[in-house]
């Protein structure tokens, strides 16, 4: 009577990283140089961040010269108010992943470049997914001292976006910011005997990006895509398969 040996393996599929910055190890790029505004690369991710490039050193003064950098990578991030130009600006830094995939925020800390204890001051940071605010208002961190004062924060609500917004009316920078990409874990592939003659292999409909591989032995170097109809029924995705006299393995792949 034919019958089937199956095994079932794990989903292959890129585990969360966590990446601790700023380290003297991590390279930087500049990506972009705009009007007021770096976007820099460095570990997958991308820090666009207002600099005041315009600044002409005084009253009187015409000759855009800039203002320089005190926190200079790998102390840090600096982000620098715009006040000179024809759009002024707070302090910003925008945060992504160079592939656009969500991440999250596991902690930062900022340090103070300017003056805040008189007024009050608070970070302000915008979590953004697909290009839309994700919540109604932005999540705020005191930030009342004085320059060269730092302040770190667990920020566990900043989580499953795929851009964050950073904005104070003064000079900052981040100098250690703690993320992790959000590469959620991998999905579930079942397996039950339908009758004599078919197995069925499901997993989620969620796992968007997922293809269904088989091999005759754990060892194999190649596996072959299952090439059987893929049907979706509500949120599970499933494949009916003939039973063989023949050993095979079956696992999802992204």
């Amino acid at each position: 009577m034919a019958a089937t040996v199956v095994g079932i393996l794990q989903s292959v599929a890129t585990r969360a990283v966590t990446t601790v910055f700023f380290d003297i190890s991590q390279t930087t790029n500049l990506v972009v140089s705009g009007t007021t505004w770096d976007t820099i690369s460095s570990e997958g991710y991308l820090f666009k961040v207002t600099r005041d490039k315009l600044f002409t050193g005084g009253i009187g003064l015409t000759n855009p010269v800039g203002r320089y950098i005190r926190i200079p990578w790998p102390e840090g991030m600096e982000a620098q108010a715009v006040t000179t130009g024809p759009v002024l600006s707070s302090a910003r830094i925008e945060l992504t992943r160079e592939d656009r995939l969500p991440f999250a925020i596991e902690s930062f800390t900022a340090q103070l470049l300017a003056n805040t204890a008189g007024a009050g001051g608070a970070w302000e940071i915008m979590p953004m997914l697909n290009g839309e605010d994700g919540v109604s208002d932005p999540f705020t961190y005191d930030a009342t001292g004085i320059a060269g004062n730092r302040f770190t924060y667990n920020t566990p609500e900043l989580s499953g976006y795929d851009a964050y917004k950073m904005t104070l009316y003064v000079d900052f920078a981040l100098v250690s910011l703690t993320v992790v990409d959000a590469s959620l874990p991998p999905p579930v592939l079942n397996l039950v005997r339908v009758d004599a003659a078919t197995i069925q292999l499901s997993w989620p409909a969620s796992a968007v990006g997922y293809g269904l591989e088989s091999a005759t032995n754990i060892s194999a170097v190649g596996w072959s895509s299952v090439t059987n109809q893929v049907n979706t029924i509500g949120d599970v995705n499933s494949v009916l398969l003939a039973i063989t006299d023949s050993s095979g393995f079956f696992r999802l792949r992204r």
